[in-house]
């Protein structure tokens, strides 16, 4: 996962953004995709559900 994608909190919590190209929301769901997990925030969970494995 790059870190456009994801970052650490100081208490070392990872706060992953959402994978849809353009959007920089919370990536609250996460789908197994073919290269690991893939986060979507809500407006765009179908992308995830959509997402081949």
């Amino acid at each position: 996962m790059s870190d456009e994608t994801q970052s650490r909190t100081s208490k070392g919590m990872y706060i992953h953004y959402c994978m849809h190209k353009g959007c920089n929301k919370w990536g609250a769901y996460g789908f197994k995709g073919r290269y690991g997990t893939e986060w979507f925030c809500c407006k765009h969970k179908q992308d995830g559900e959509d997402t081949p494995k």
